[in-house]
């Protein structure tokens, strides 16, 4: 059985495109992303894409997009939260209602990717860990992440000296691209 691709396949990076840039810059769903990327077993193969352990060079590209993105509009964690601290502060000393501006800044958190919508249930805490089970966990973490650093790496290598730029959303015209 073969090891995983060492290379980008044209579909898998329209994929990416779109599930960080999405449709005029409309977000949209994974299913809908693998639809327009090609795929025709588009449920099964746009959750397929976003598995590291299945398809890590995907998901090393979509992250790399992800950060060329927060990068080009200066979006950063620190940042972020800077600017959520200077909203509460304004408006704990203005006593106005700054929800619009906490609501923008809320989004460009969300479009950077620094929030998740995601349930989990938790059953026990971190602090009821001992150190070898606080170890233990950071490993299993670092080894479910490993595949996508290593892919990182590999997409890092393989892009030529000359072009280091991620390539740019693609272009729509309105309609849909199965018609």
């Amino acid at each position: 059985m073969p090891g995983p691709a060492k290379q980008l396949t044209t579909r898998q990076m329209k994929f990416a495109q779109l599930i960080v840039y999405g449709v005029e810059g409309n977000p949209i769903t994974k299913t809908e992303a693998a639809r327009l990327a090609g795929y025709s077993d588009a449920p099964g193969e746009g959750s397929k894409l976003t598995n590291p352990n299945k398809y890590p060079l995907v998901c090393a590209f979509i992250s790399n997009l992800r950060d060329e993105v927060r990068e080009k509009y200066g979006v950063s964690f620190e940042g972020h939260l800077e600017e959520l601290g200077k909203i509460r502060d304004q408006g704990k000393k203005d006593n106005r209602n700054l929800a619009a501006a906490a609501t923008t800044e809320i989004a460009r958190g969300k479009v950077s990717g620094y929030y998740i919508d995601q349930k989990i249930i938790r059953h026990g805490k971190i602090d009821d860990l001992n150190l070898d089970q606080l170890y233990e966990r950071m490993k299993i973490i670092k080894e479910k992440n490993q595949k996508v650093l290593e892919a990182k790496k590999l997409l890092m290598s393989n892009e030529e000296p000359e072009s280091k730029k991620l390539p740019q959303p693609p272009k729509t015209n309105g309609q849909d691209s199965t018609s």
